[in-house]
């Protein structure tokens, strides 16, 4: 049995080499993404923050040994969608590195390209965020999986152009997951270290919309197009019509298409988004599936809990408590740039409380269904 224990410290960038590199947020809907902050210097109150960050990011802080990250690029027949995996687990060695930081979000160190210091590993495959979620936005909980002794796999996809892209990110983010299952279970190195038997997926957000459909949800294509009018249900239905795209540009032949995949044993899916455009209410749900929700708004009402599919209620999280935690100076970024700083949550403790329930409550139900 691996279960998660104690709390999960989260280290701030070990260097901000080049410093001249600076990031800012770009709001789309709740989901974010990074590009280069202008006139942060401007002004005493930018120049503390910019100065709290950087002694922030200069802390010296050392990889845990038992941790280790690799890459792995994933190509298609067209060379039209590429995957970036990084693969979190037990290991040993490796050169430190701080995986999934930038000026508003904490990283995780973690020994590049360390030593695999065990076989046999379960694999879970984390599809995290929304539709334009930063690479490695998952840090937390693809390193938390692999302190368990998972192999962790994040799959990071192309951010869709423009809004006429995005609407078919919902059918794009499972054929993802699959692409990076087939991946690894050809991989000649990773196919040796990995228990074929007990292949997972943890999906937040979009993600968790993926991994619903990997367990055999399958969507109504008619509810997803209308699911942006009133009353509106999708996440990002005003970032659609600011740029005056209807959902009805979905590809509706591979919206359509059964996504569910054999080879993966069990789900998790956190705060999913477009969870009621479910044709049954989720009855064709095949693997045994746990919804995290986070906040009191964010469970399925309409689902009977049965021996497959189980809810796992945090009405004291909010569902920015599937990011990161934030730098010191995270929130008075996302404030100078829009956004909204409640993202950060009320302190870096109560976000790390909420990442190690929810590992906890993740690691026992894949103990408890394999």
């Amino acid at each position: 049995k691996r279960r998660v224990s104690g709390a999960f410290q989260i280290s701030g960038i070990e260097s901000i080499a080049p410093i001249s590199k600076r990031y800012h947020i770009s709001k789309v809907n709740h989901f974010f993404q990074f590009g280069t902050v202008k006139n942060l210097e401007a002004g005493p109150m930018k120049s503390a923050i910019f100065f709290s960050l950087f002694i922030a990011c200069a802390t010296p802080s050392f990889a845990e040994q038992s941790l280790g990250v690799t890459s792995i690029s994933v190509t298609d027949e067209d060379q039209t969608r590429p995957l970036s995996l990084s693969l979190w687990y037990p290991g040993s060695g490796g050169t430190q590195e701080d995986v999934g930081s930038n000026a508003v979000f904490t990283g995780v160190i973690a020994g590049r390209d360390a030593m695999v210091s065990e076989d046999g590993l379960p694999v879970v495959f984390v599809s995290h965020g929304g539709l334009r979620s930063a690479e490695d936005s998952g840090a937390w909980l693809t390193a938390g999986l692999a302190r368990a002794g998972y192999l962790a796999v994040e799959i990071n996809a192309p951010r869709p152009a423009n809004a006429a892209a995005a609407v078919n990110e919902i059918w794009h983010r499972p054929d993802d997951i699959s692409r990076a299952v087939d991946a690894i279970l050809s991989d000649p190195v990773w196919s040796e270290h990995i228990d074929r038997d007990r292949i997972s997926v943890v999906g937040f957000a979009l993600g968790g919309t993926a991994a619903l459909g990997l367990a055999g949800g399958n969507l109504d294509s008619q509810s997803y197009i209308l699911s942006c009018d009133e009353p509106a249900q999708g996440p990002d239905c005003s970032w659609y019509q600011s740029q005056n795209v209807a959902l009805g540009a979905v590809d509706q032949i591979e919206l359509a298409k059964p996504r569910r995949d054999t080879r993966i044993s069990s789900v998790v899916a956190i705060s999913p988004e477009y969870s009621a455009v479910f044709s049954g209410g989720l009855s064709s749900v095949e693997a045994p599936t746990l919804v995290v929700a986070l906040g009191h708004d964010n469970a399925l009402p309409s689902v009977t809990q049965t021996a497959l599919f189980t809810q796992a209620p945090f009405p004291d999280a909010s569902v920015f408590d599937g990011f990161q935690t934030c730098t010191p100076a995270g929130p008075e970024i996302l404030a100078d740039d829009g956004g909204d700083p409640a993202l950060c949550g009320t302190s870096t403790e109560a976000r790390q409380q909420a990442h190690d329930a929810m590992l906890n409550k993740i690691t026992g139900f894949f103990e408890g269904v394999h």
